[in-house]
């Protein structure tokens, strides 16, 4: 038990240590990159007290920073498409993958909180570009913009949760992983036909 609760602290001291010798600018900027960091000291120091080693534990951490980085894209995009969307069935559709990735996001952080994994508190730069690239365009030819980069991540989330749902050692992780997987390949077929029907109507 005592060990238990030392190498606990011992994790939680590292996390905060890290954090207070971040500058504040540079963690606002690359809270992917700097959660990362503080992981990797956390799984180094965690590995002592568990059957997995440091690299497992590292990359379940890695999953869920990336799984939270993603799901912050999707609601984001989402959001976006209620503001600018022209057809209707885009419009409801953002807010549907909007509603469900801050539902998926609300799991993961719950069950990053028992796993001791930071999470970025925004997304990462690469997502963040795809945002960016998406919000450029005006209205007129939004509709599929916002679709082609929903079905972009998607593809790329479906193919990440495929592969963790074998490597994942934390079994909260891993059993979110597999439940995750019906839900983003609905997302995927839908958006592909709506993909299809935009379009159509050019």
């Amino acid at each position: 038990m005592k060990s238990t609760t030392k190498y606990i602290l011992g994790a939680l001291l590292i996390g905060s240590f890290s954090f207070a010798t971040i500058p504040v600018a540079q963690a606002q900027k690359q809270p992917v990159k700097e959660a990362g960091k503080v992981n990797k000291k956390r799984g180094k120091a965690m590995a002592y007290n568990s059957p997995f080693s440091s690299n497992e534990l590292q990359y379940d951490a890695e999953f869920a920073v990336a799984a939270a980085s993603t799901n912050m894209l999707d609601v984001a995009l989402g959001k976006l498409a209620q503001q600018k969307a022209i057809a209707l069935e885009v419009k409801q559709w953002g807010k549907t993958v909007a509603d469900h990735h801050t539902q998926q996001e609300k799991k993961l952080q719950s069950i990053a909180q028992h796993a001791y994994i930071k999470l970025p508190t925004t997304m990462s730069t690469d997502d963040r570009d795809h945002y960016d690239d998406v919000d450029d365009r005006k209205y007129l030819g939004f509709d599929k913009k916002f679709l082609r980069a929903l079905k972009d991540s998607h593809e790329r989330a479906i193919e990440h949760y495929e592969e963790a749902s074998t490597k994942l050692r934390n079994s909260e992780l891993r059993a979110f992983a597999t439940s995750s997987l019906p839900l983003l390949r609905e997302h995927l077929k839908q958006t592909e036909q709506l993909y299809e029907r935009a379009n159509e109507r050019k």
